[in-house]
C-alpha cells in the first residue's frame, strides 16, 4: 500500500538523511519495557497518527487516512469510531494528524487537507463525538499537533512554515510566533516540502516543540501577557540505527511530558522514543521492535496507568526504504517508571 506523504521516505531520500549526519555517536540503548498492546490492519489503512489519553483513561486515536477518530475504553482492545472527517484526499493530503484533550475532555484534531472545508484543527464533542472546526485554523497550511496550557489556549504547529498558531479559548486562531528559524524545516530530508515544527507540549510558561528536519527539540517562552518570548534549542537529537549498523537521523515527531519537566521523543524514522532531560540530556527510553515509527506518544491517566508512555506506530517505513520487517500499526505500552504530566 502507499505510505502517506507525510513521512513516506523514498530510498534516494534515506540516503539522503543519512549523508547530513556524522555515521559516528548513536544514542544509547535504554531500559524502558515496550509492550504492543494494540493491532491495527494496514490492509484496511488503519494507519495511526496521533494518540491522547483522557482524565478517565479513555484511549483516542486518530487514523490519519480514514479520517477517523478511534475511542478505546479502559482496558478494552475494541475500537469506537468516535467521529470522522471527511472531503479529503487519502491519496495526496494527510488526513487527521496530531491530537489533545482539554479540560472538559473534548479532543481536538489537526487536519491537513487540500479542500478547504476541512482543513484546520477540529474539536469533538467529549460526550457524542460531533465535530466543529475552529475558525481561523482553516488558514494553517499543515495544522499538525495540537496543545492546550493552563488557561485554554490552543496552540498548534503549522509544520510547512515552522510557525506556531494560538487560539484562545473560545476564540478565532491567529499566527503566534511566525519566522523563528530554529523552528523551521530545511527540506533537506527530500520529502518535497520542508517538515519543520511538528509534535508540541506546554509546561510551566514553556513550550516544547519538536522541530522534524533539524532534529531538535525546542523550548519557546509564554511571557505572562501571553506573548512569546525567547526561543532556545533544548537539544539536538544523535542519530540512532535504522537497523544494526546503519546509522540514521533521529527524526523527532511527538512529545510527553513527565512530572519532572523530561521531554518524551517519537523519534519516528528509528523506531524509538527518546529522553531528552530538562538540561538536554538525550537518552534513548525503547528502540526497536514492537516499534515501527511511532509518530505521537502520550501517557495513561488511569489506575496503574500513570507511568506508562502510550506510542502509536505508524508504520510507515515498508516500501518507503526501510528494509526491516516491523510489528505493524497500532499501539504500544511502554513503562517508563515516572508518571506522566497531569492533564490541563
Amino acid at each position: 500500500m502507499r505510505a502517506p506523504r507525510r513521512f513516506g521516505l523514498t530510498a534516494r531520500s534515506l540516503i539522503l538523511a543519512v549523508a547530513l549526519v556524522l555515521v559516528g555517536a548513536t544514542a544509547a540503548a535504554g531500559s524502558g519495557h515496550a509492550v504492543k498492546i494494540l493491532s491495527f490492519d494496514e490492509s484496511q489503512f488503519q494507519l495511526p497518527e496521533g494518540i491522547a489519553v483522557d482524565k478517565t483513561g479513555n484511549l483516542f486515536v486518530s487514523i490519519a487516512p480514514l479520517g477517523q477518530l478511534w475511542k478505546f475504553a479502559p482496558g478494552s482492545d475494541v475500537p469506537e469510531v468516535f467521529g470522522q472527517i471527511t472531503g479529503f484526499d487519502p491519496a495526496s493530503d494527510f488526513g487527521l494528524l496530531g491530537l489533545a484533550v482539554n479540560a472538559r475532555g473534548d479532543v481536538y484534531a489537526g487536519v491537513q487537507a487540500a479542500n478547504p472545508a476541512v482543513n484546520g484543527v477540529w474539536v469533538f464533542d467529549r460526550k457524542t463525538g460531533a465535530a466543529e472546526r475552529i475558525p481561523g485554523t482553516e488558514q494553517i497550511p499543515i495544522a499538525n499537533d495540537v496543545a492546550f496550557d493552563k488557561r485554554g489556549n490552543l496552540y498548534i504547529t503549522d509544520t510547512l512554515f515552522g510557525n506556531i498558531w494560538r487560539a484562545p479559548r473560545g476564540g478565532v486562531a491567529e499566527p503566534w510566533l511566525v519566522d523563528d528559524p530554529l523552528l523551521d524545516g530545511t527540506g533537506d530530508l527530500g520529502l518535497g516540502i520542508p517538515v519543520g515544527a511538528n509534535g508540541i507540549e506546554y509546561h510551566n510558561g514553556k513550550l516544547y516543540v519538536a522541530v522534524s528536519e533539524q532534529f531538535s527539540v525546542v523550548t519557546i517562552e509564554v511571557k505572562p501577557n501571553g506573548d512569546p518570548g525567547s526561543t532556545a534549542v533544548l537539544a539536538t537529537l544523535p542519530p540512532g540505527e535504522l537497523f544494526p549498523g546503519f546509522p540514521f537521523p533521529s527524526i523527532p515527531d511527538g512529545l510527553a511530558l513527565d512530572v519532572h519537566g523530561n521531554v518524551y521523543v517519537a523519534a519516528i524514522s528509528v523506531s524509538s522514543i527518546l529522553k531528552v532531560t530538562p538540561s538536554g540530556d538525550v537518552s534513548t527510553v525503547a528502540a526497536g521492535d514492537p516499534l515501527d515509527w511511532p509518530s505521537s506518544i502520550a501517557f495513561g491517566t488511569g489506575k496503574g496507568d500513570r507511568k506508562t508512555l502510550f506510542a502509536v506506530n505508524f508504520s510507515i517505513g515498508e516500501g518507503n526504504g526501510d528494509p526491516v520487517v516491523r510489528s505493524g500499526p497500532g499501539v504500544v505500552a511502554i513503562d517508563v517508571g515516572v508518571p506522566g504530566l497531569p492533564l490541563p
